[in-house]
């Protein structure tokens, strides 16, 4: 009978040894896997839009809908007044989407339409605006024109916008 015993306590041993490799194995795996994601979030995105460094257009995703959310909030308290609701215009006031808007701006840069935002609007009130809020509002009339959001937001600096052209569909 001892040697059923012994046979029995040397394959517990062995199923333990077995459970806690596996154990170990798992362990380690959840590590490596919890390190590399934390490595992907922190690396810069290798397919990210191509602005503010190289050339690009307002077809490569330069805002994100949350910006444009922030934007409309802007866009209602400091500009619908003289721009309406549906952006397209009140009175003097030119449409800031559709036919209207790509006629005054197509061809232009983001870097263009930020300064005029930041340096003369509101009309009532030029320059109130914050740089981020400018952006924002820019993002919104984005938005508006059928451009397509991505997942990185339009710079509050007008110089990192001198690349981005606004441009008619491809």
């Amino acid at each position: 009978m001892t040697g059923k015993s012994g046979n029995r306590a040397e394959s517990s041993r062995n199923f333990r040894s077995r459970i806690e490799r596996r154990v170990i194995v798992c362990a380690a795996a959840a590590m490596v896997s919890a390190l590399t994601v934390m490595q992907i979030a922190a690396a810069p995105a290798g397919t990210a839009p191509r602005h503010p460094l190289t050339s690009g257009s307002v077809w490569d995703s330069v805002f994100t809908l949350v910006q444009a959310g922030r934007g409309e909030s802007t866009f209602r308290a400091s500009c619908s007044n003289c721009h309406g609701d549906s952006l397209m215009g009140i009175n003097d006031a030119p449409a800031l989407r559709g036919p209207d808007f790509m006629k005054n701006w197509d061809g232009n840069t983001l870097s263009k339409l930020f300064n005029r935002i930041n340096n003369d609007m509101p009309s009532d009130n030029p320059g109130s605006l914050t740089k981020q809020q400018v952006a924002d509002v820019e993002a919104y009339l984005l938005k508006w024109n059928a451009f397509p959001p991505g997942s990185r937001e339009l710079p509050a600096a007008s110089e990192s916008l001198t690349t981005i052209k606004i441009l008619k569909a491809p």
